[in-house]
This record gives structure tokens, sequence and C-alpha cells, in this order.
């Protein structure tokens, strides 16, 4: 399938000075529910008509292409197609072309970014108040700029972790922008977990959380020898610690093994159902979770999580901060999910507050 291109306004952040704004849509036509429309990037061409263009990314290589020439051209918007996932490449994408310039510099030079409420968490399309998907999206986004009406858009901090990889990785350097990560420790887990299902959804974070409680509960009942293995060994790593060395604001922790390990620079809404880091809006600084809880502790936990109040645990640290540094130590690493984004082999790891993010929530329904 051709891409459906229209040229770039030599400059299209001043041209919405005195004409509507543009809108650059970027669509991965193989992306799982892309695929059932053969002719997505042309509906989305005609749906926003002379306000925008549409770039096709089937991979990273290319989506580094078109960037460039967003950034060339100073596009003010990008949309999309996707979810927590597309937007968290888009950024650091473009992250990368930008280079290491000052956070001021990177808040003006990054794009509005057009969430599209496309994928299986959404946390951030859900936080600026994005709804209806990409096409009805796009349709609004034509009448908004047709009218002159656009809403301001939203601002969110993010945050910066760098660091390197482990020598497995070559030792390779690493930046990264993101606004949640489970660094290590069960919700970190809980995440390949979710993912192992094709089409997750609400009912797969309950049925996790419910196999991984069961699946622990049993372990050390002494049932588990009557019991299916992939029953009882569903949770077989899930609370198992990873040995790191913390450090909080400059101030080393003494623990050492931790199976929790979450830090967020914005509150966030998982599926209705997980809310995290509301203090990290209430302060403008991080929200960490870190530490060792028991199996009883997490379960005492299970309401806090929902309602997003603090964390209870004798071995816990829950603290709002200004900046993180960690450190696996011999014979591990650092699995972390970023955005709903799973990465591997990381050795170090500093994470301080970044720039803020500018979001354009829509109501497309």
């Amino acid at each position: 399938m051709k891409s459906s291109k229209k040229s770039l306004p030599e400059n299209p952040e001043r041209a919405q000075q005195t004409q509507a704004p543009f809108f650059a849509i970027i669509t991965n036509p193989y992306a799982g529910k892309n695929m059932r429309s053969a002719q997505r990037s042309r509906q989305l061409a005609r749906l926003i008509g002379r306000h925008g263009c549409v770039r096709e990314s089937r991979n990273l290589d290319q989506l580094q292409s078109i960037l460039s020439e967003l950034a060339a051209h100073q596009a003010p918007y990008i949309v999309c197609d996707g979810g927590d996932g597309t937007i968290h490449w888009v950024l650091n994408t473009y992250l990368d072309i930008l280079g290491n310039i000052p956070d001021e510099e990177l808040e003006k030079k990054l794009p509005v970014i057009v969430p599209t409420n496309g994928g299986t968490i959404d946390f951030l399309a859900r936080k600026v108040k994005a709804s209806g998907g990409t096409f009805g999206i796009v349709r609004k986004l034509h009448e908004l700029a047709d009218h002159g009406t656009l809403p301001a858009p939203v601002v969110l901090r993010s945050f910066i972790a760098e660091g390197n990889y482990t020598a497995e990785h070559l030792g390779k350097r690493y930046r990264k922008i993101a606004f949640s990560g489970a660094i290590a420790g069960f919700a970190q887990k809980f995440f390949n977990k979710y993912y192992e299902n094709p089409r997750p959804s609400l009912a797969t974070v309950v049925e996790v959380i419910t196999k991984t409680l069961v699946s622990a509960t049993l372990r050390r009942s002494g049932l588990a020898g009557f019991l299916p293995q992939d029953v009882v060994g569903y949770a077989s790593d899930i609370f198992d610690p990873v040995r790191l060395e913390l450090v909080i604001d400059g101030k080393p922790v003494a623990l050492r093994e931790f199976n929790v390990l979450n830090v967020g620079s914005t509150a966030i809404e998982i599926k209705y159902l997980i809310r995290l880091f509301n203090p990290a809006d209430q302060t403008g600084k991080l929200h960490l979770h870190a530490g060792y809880l028991e199996l009883q502790e997490v379960i005492a936990n299970l309401p806090n999580l929902i309602t997003g109040n603090r964390y209870t645990g004798k071995r816990l640290i829950e603290t709002t901060c200004s900046s993180l540094q960690i450190k696996a130590l011999a014979n591990e690493e650092l699995n972390p999910c970023f955005d709903g984004e799973l990465f591997t082999g990381i050795e170090t790891m500093q994470i301080r507050l970044g720039p803020h993010v500018r979001f354009l929530g829509i109501r497309g329904d």
C-alpha cells in the first residue's frame, strides 16, 4: 500500500500563526488493529484534508526518517495512531533526533502530541481526556481546525532515564523519556504476564492479579504437590527480589533486595482499576515505591492500588524525590517497563525529572 503523503508547509509552526494548525499523523499499517483496514492511511488523509498529512511507519528506522523530516519542518502537532507505546516511541525517537539539549529547549522543540486512544492501556490518552479512536479524533481535529476552536494543550511532566546496558549488551548507553516506570519487582513482572495475552484488556489485568495471588498462596501451602504445575508455578518468579543499589536524592538506601521499584512523574490510571503516583501531580516531583513486600503485605495493599492511597509495608519506602540512581548488583539486571514498553539487560539507571510535554486531548466520539 502506498503512503498517503501531502507536502509539509515550509514551516508549519509559522504557518499556524496565520492559518489553521497542521497535523502530522503517524500510522503503522501493520499494527494489529490497523491491518483490518487496507485503506487506513488514505482514509486518514481524507479525514484530515488540508489540515495535515499522513506518514506510514513500519519500523523504527522509518519512524526515525519520518520524524527527522517533521523536526526539520518544525511540525507543531503529531497525531499518534496507536496507544501509549506509539507515543513512547515517537517521543523517544524525537529525543534522539534533537540530541542532548537542555530540558528547557526540549520543551520548546518537542511537538504537541495528540493521543488516539488506540492501545491496550492508554493511560496517557485517558489522562488528557482523549477518546473515540483515531478516525473520530482526526475527524474532530479537522472540524476544530476549520472553526479555529482548537483547545489548549494539557501539560504533563516527564522523567528522563539514562545509563548503561550490561556487559552482555556491550555496555551501550541509553536515554529515554517516560511518564511511568515499573523498574523492578512484581509490577514489572506483571507487565510480562499481561502482554502474554495477544489482546490484553481490563479482564487481563484482573486475571493476572488473581492468578498471581492464588499461585503465590498455593506455593506456600501444603497443597502445592497435588495441583497442576501451571497453576502453582504461575507466580514462580514474580515475588523473587532483584539485588540492586538505590540512591534517592543523593542518599543511599541500606536495603539491597527489592521486589518493588516503581516511579512516576504523573498520576496514572490503568484500565479504570489501578491508580498510581497521585503525589507526583500534587508535588511536581517523582513519586517512588521502593522496597520489599511480603505476600500478605501485597494483599493488604490491594485496596490502595485501586484507590491510589499510600502503600504500607515494613520494608517499603514511599516518597517523592527529584532523582534516583540505580545499579544492578552482580549477576543481576534491570528489565524495566516504561509506559507499557518492555526493555531488558540494563545495569545502571539515573532517573530525574524531565521536560514538560504538551498533549492535545480530543474527544472524537
